[in-house]
């Protein structure tokens, strides 16, 4: 148990700094290698607050997918500090009662060459 807990990722801490020049080469050898899906995607503060805001969510999974009609997406959701996705939320009602609701999951995120007209 104790070398379970010492090994287990805390999910908040997920992810660093690695200032704009690395950034930039980085997404740049990937279009160089990828051309054909060589765009990023716009993703609003809005809904990424309120699946943040959930509880027990600790972190969002992030999906590439593909709407209806073939055009690329992302699909986006909390997960716990077990990584595992928030699917449902379990609510305390003002009376004490405990209800199920489905937990948010996002898309209708804007390819980003829509909007951006420099390298980044």
């Amino acid at each position: 148990m104790q070398k379970e807990l010492l090994l287990k990722t805390n999910v908040t801490e997920i992810g660093q700094h690695i200032g704009g020049e690395a950034g930039e080469e980085m997404v740049k050898r990937f279009f160089d290698k990828h051309p054909d899906i060589a765009y990023g995607h716009v993703i609003g503060k809005d809904i990424i607050q309120k699946i943040l805001a959930q509880p027990d969510c600790e972190g969002m999974l992030i999906f590439p997918s593909y709407d209806n009609v073939g055009n690329m997406h992302l699909v986006y959701l909390g997960i716990d500090s077990d990584m595992k996705p928030l699917i449902s939320l379990n609510i305390v009602n003002a009376d004490g009662t405990i209800t199920s609701e489905e937990a948010l999951v996002g898309d209708n995120s804007k390819q980003a060459s829509d909007f951006v007209t420099d390298s980044w």
